[in-house]
């Protein structure tokens, strides 16, 4: 897990998650004794008595960088970031297709898929609010499809 940080300081640890592993000990996990990332996160407390833990998650199948707070007040904080939308989260996409525009938003709520899976979310009209931004990069060097850039915004 050592080799796969990107960012230290005394308040957080950012890592660069791969795809494949759950971030989290959840039920699946649980159940199929599958590992998860914060099975490794002793490794990562740098002389510090408790391990860091998840500021925010990423999907089991989402690489990117995940912020870990290294003790409760700098959990709290990076709580208090992400939720007022001062931390921003961009994920990149391949899509099969185009656009007839460049960009655009889709404000729909968002509910529970199914409570017993998780995070899985769908259209809800009783949902919470969310706002999703996009913009199409690089359609030009790949003419099928359309590289995005996607932004989430909680509301």
């Amino acid at each position: 897990m050592v080799s796969r940080l990107l960012y230290r300081d005394g308040l957080m640890l950012v890592i660069d998650k791969p795809p494949g592993i759950a971030v989290h000990r959840g039920p699946k996990a649980r159940q199929s004794g599958g590992e998860s990332l914060e099975d490794h996160f002793g490794a990562l407390r740098f002389g510090l008595p408790r391990a860091p833990a998840l500021a925010h998650r990423l999907d089991r199948d989402t690489s990117g960088c995940l912020v870990l707070g290294r003790h409760r007040k700098a959990l709290a904080q990076l709580g208090k970031l992400f939720k007022r939308g001062a931390i921003g989260k961009t994920y990149w996409a391949v899509v099969e297709g185009g656009s007839a525009a460049n960009e655009g938003e889709i404000e729909l709520p968002l509910g529970r898929l199914d409570v017993a899976r998780g995070w899985w979310m769908k259209h809800d009209p009783a949902g919470q609010p969310a706002l999703t931004k996009w913009k199409g990069n690089g359609a030009e060097l790949f003419p099928s499809n359309l590289r995005g850039r996607v932004r989430g915004e909680g509301r």
